[in-house]
This record gives structure tokens, C-alpha cells and sequence, in this order.
């Protein structure tokens, strides 16, 4: 792989990474809610989802999924369920703890949040189909078509991990504290009211 392809790749999936989503409100909710730890986790959950699913794109799979409209509408059902649950518990959990930035979060339930709400988004397995098919690579180019994969997931991990460290600054957390149940009130609503979006848009 020459440099200018890898860099390539890096920029495009560094692009699909940042657009504002869901997957970047689950981690910025769990890096100031629980911990930074607990953002990081759900950071590498996120890319590894990623992986999956770029794999998917590069060994074929994906092109099976996406013309299956049933295997891809439940993906996306599932995806609003689990949003949609995810509102109901911000907003429960509203003003019951006293806000500090090292509240536990077990480690495998923040790496899985980060994972689920990746692997249930089937956008981003179209997104992956239609970017990865300039790049990839049917003639038993393996070495490139494991480097698109792997790229794809630790690209998409360290850039929420930058996201995680921006927003558990002090200086973020600071004035997050004083609102905190304000914020979480809006984060649960956000969750609701994405979910609901994205159930519109199966039956529209």
C-alpha cells in the first residue's frame, strides 16, 4: 500500500467518523456521565464494530445485507430500540447521583454500548460499500484488503477517543457540572427523539 492510498483511506474514514450521530452521542454521554475510562471503553467498543462491518464491505457480505430488506430493516429496528431505551434511562437516571467524573461503569457494558450502537446502524455498512468500493481489492489482495478493515476501526476508536479527552477537560467538566441534569435531561430526549427519526424513515 503506497502512501498516498493509505492516506487516502485514512482521510475518508476519518470524515465518516466525525459526522455527528448517535455512536457520538453514546460516547460523549458515557465519558462525562460515567468516566473517562468508561468513555474510552465505549470509544474502542465503537471501532470495533467499525471493523466488523467494514470486513463485511470487503469480503462481500455487505452487498448480501443491504439487498435484503428485511435482515436490513430489523438491524435498524433493533438500532431504534436500543436508542430509544437508552433515552428512557438518561432521563430516569436525571439528578440521582452526585455528578463526579470517576463513576464505575463496568467494563464490558461500556466497550458493548459503544459496539451495539455501531453494529446496529446498517448506514454505516452502506456508507462502508460505497466509499471501500474504490479502494477494494477481489483479486486475492489480501494485505490490502485487511489494511482497509483495520484502518477503518482504529481510525474511527482515535477519533473518539480525542472526542472523550476534549470533553472530560476540566475546563469542559467544570461547566458541564453546575448543568448536569439539565444535559442529561437533553442527552435523553436526543436519544428519543433520534430513534424516533430514524422509525419514520423505514416507513417513509
Amino acid at each position: 500500500m503506497t502512501f498516498l492510498l493509505f492516506s487516502q483511506i485514512f482521510f475518508v474514514c476519518l470524515l465518516g467518523a466525525m459526522s455527528p450521530g448517535p455512536s457520538m452521542v453514546v460516547v460523549v454521554n458515557n465519558a462525562i456521565f460515567k468516566s473517562k475510562f468508561s468513555g474510552i471503553l465505549t470509544a474502542l467498543g465503537h471501532g470495533f464494530g467499525i471493523s466488523i462491518y467494514a470486513l463485511c464491505a470487503v469480503i462481500g457480505i455487505g452487498v448480501v445485507l443491504q439487498t435484503n430488506i428485511i435482515v436490513f430493516n430489523s438491524i435498524k429496528l433493533l438500532s431504534i430500540f436500543f436508542l430509544f431505551y437508552l433515552g428512557i434511562q438518561t432521563i430516569r437516571s436525571r439528578g440521582k447521583f452526585e455528578f463526579r467524573v470517576n463513576q464505575s461503569m463496568s467494563v464490558t457494558k461500556s466497550f458493548s454500548q459503544g459496539f451495539i450502537i455501531s453494529i446496529l446502524n446498517p448506514k454505516i455498512l452502506i456508507w462502508f460499500i460505497a466509499i471501500y468500493s474504490q479502494f477494494m481489492s477481489y483479486d486475492n489482495n489480501m494485505s490490502l484488503n485487511v489494511m482497509l478493515v483495520l484502518i477503518a476501526g482504529t481510525v474511527d476508536a482515535l477519533w473518539y477517543i480525542l472526542l472523550v479527552n476534549f470533553v472530560t477537560s476540566e475546563t469542559i467538566l467544570n461547566q458541564i457540572k453546575t448543568k448536569s441534569s439539565s444535559i442529561q435531561l437533553i442527552v435523553g430526549y436526543l436519544f428519543i427523539f433520534i430513534s424516533l427519526v430514524l422509525l419514520i424513515e423505514i416507513f417513509v
